[in-house]
């Protein structure tokens, strides 16, 4: 059993959390198509002004140019100067340049009028919403699948419908879904009272052993299965067993020519074997489906203009069973749930918020704003008090903290007229102490020889001859 941080119930299954992820994952990447097609829209934009601008210069040079050749228009263009035929020259060239670049405008514009496309964002959004739905489903998604061999290219498909989205499959076909299979190959042995056509009278209920028989289409959805049976491939007697989820089960014959010959209940306690085994095969096919279209309502992804309606549906889904996790939960900074796996045992699963912050903190803040509103991203570290789903703890009223008085001005010292300014005051100086100077007449006066350097020897006289 699942239950939330606190103890109480978990209403899904554990692979919620991987669900989670991978919806966070695929939001940003939509995401981020959407934010990378808005800066393209604004530099064609911008691109779009330049150009409309670089049109205006050119027809103000043109007017210039034709401005200046009137002036110097022959009034006979038989008898013109020399110089007349150079403006008229020029005015000729000049026309063609204008053209040219009249052209070369044009196909710069058109080429950045092609930036204000949508379609690749859609494109992006509807690779990354169909990644999620081939490995995971939302909560209260219903499943409905069909597989039919009576033409000559047999087709699998599965349909997978929730309450804003739809998904539609492709299913792997290997060998034994590629033809008509044999009973005996799904339930050996299997025997069903079924109506049966007799050579006189009208058919009857028999019990009819389907070992032989073979499986040309099944199909199932919400409202119940139904199963289409031949004796043999191709066009033979069979039918079509109808399993309804409220009401009776029956059997109706078919003749040769696919008329409906007799209808008859059907115990499903009897064909209960081949369901379960049709059923077991389908759900292994179910991992490995490829996706085929997504709508969202009764739209295509990829026909939607407004490239965030699919993220911001997403986080709808999920939004509410990700807060009451986040409510529940006792450690901070994580979304945690439980699992019983033996009497005073349980085990904890857990996803790190931070973990998933990081993975959209790329995003414009319009963007990260809505991943971190379903409860993901914001306050990463706040512990979330205990409450129920019933009750919640009340917001304190904000604290408004008391006006600060204004400071006390001193009043101003009245001044005498004509009085003595204030006597500037000194910094005092430091000053360093000395050592007491000695008098000269208390220096004794030596001699000139113990005056003398202790490394220099006294002179002696010299010798007397």
């Amino acid at each position: 059993m699942l239950r939330f941080g606190d103890g109480t119930p978990f209403p899904l299954d554990e692979g919620f959390l991987e669900v989670l992820v991978d919806a966070v994952s695929a939001c940003t990447a939509m995401l981020t198509a959407t934010s990378h097609m808005e800066d393209r829209h604004e530099r064609a934009r911008t691109r779009q002004r330049e150009l409309h601008d670089e049109a205006r210069r050119l027809e103000r040079f043109e007017q210039t140019v034709r401005l200046a050749a009137i002036t110097s228009a022959p009034a006979n263009p038989q008898d013109s100067t020399p110089t007349q035929q150079a403006t008229r020259r020029t005015v000729a060239a000049m026309e063609d340049a204008l053209t040219q670049a009249r052209e070369q405008l044009r196909c710069t514009t058109s080429a950045n009028a092609a930036e204000f496309g949508w379609v690749e964002a859609a494109r992006h959004v509807e690779r990354a919403i169909g990644g999620f739905f081939e490995r995971h489903v939302l909560p209260g998604t219903a499943w409905s699948w069909s597989w039919d061999a009576t033409s000559a290219t047999p087709s699998f498909e599965a349909t997978a419908r929730g309450a804003r989205f739809t998904a539609d499959f492709d299913l792997a076909q290997d060998v034994l879904w590629r033809a008509p299979i044999r009973i005996a190959a799904l339930a050996p042995g299997l025997a069903i009272d079924l109506p049966r056509r007799r050579w006189f009278g009208k058919p009857a209920v028999a019990r009819a052993p389907l070992d032989r028989c073979v499986l040309v289409g099944a199909r199932c959805d919400p409202d119940g299965c139904c199963l289409e049976l031949q004796q043999h491939a191709g066009a033979a007697p069979g039918w079509r067993i109808t399993l309804p989820r409220d009401g009776d089960a029956n059997a109706t014959a078919f003749d040769r020519r696919g008329r409906a010959i007799a209808v008859a209940p059907v115990t499903p306690s009897q064909t209960a074997a081949l369901v379960e085994a049709i059923e077991q095969q389908v759900r292994a096919r179910l991992d490995t489906r490829r996706v085929r279209a997504v709508l969202l309502g009764e739209a295509p992804i990829g026909k939607l203009e407004d490239t965030t309606a699919a993220p911001r549906a997403l986080l709808d889904e999920i939004g509410p069973i990700v807060r009451e996790i986040r409510i529940r939960s006792r450690v901070p900074g994580e979304l945690s749930i439980k699992r019983d796996i033996a009497t005073g045992v349980r085990e904890e699963l857990f996803v790190s918020r931070a973990q998933l912050a990081a993975c959209y903190a790329s995003l414009p803040p319009q963007y990260r704003h809505l991943l971190d509103a379903i409860g993901v991203g914001r306050s990463l570290t706040d512990v979330l008090g205990e409450c129920t789903t019933d009750t919640t703890a009340p917001v304190p009223p904000p604290q408004v903290p008391p006006p600060v008085p204004p400071p006390r001005v001193p009043p101003p010292i009245p001044q005498r007229v004509n009085a003595h300014p204030p006597p500037i005051p000194r910094r005092p100086t430091a000053r360093t102490p000395t050592l007491p100077v000695r008098s000269l007449r208390a220096i004794p006066i030596q001699d000139s020889a113990s005056m003398a350097m202790p490394w220099t020897s006294p002179r002696r006289a010299p010798p007397s001859a």
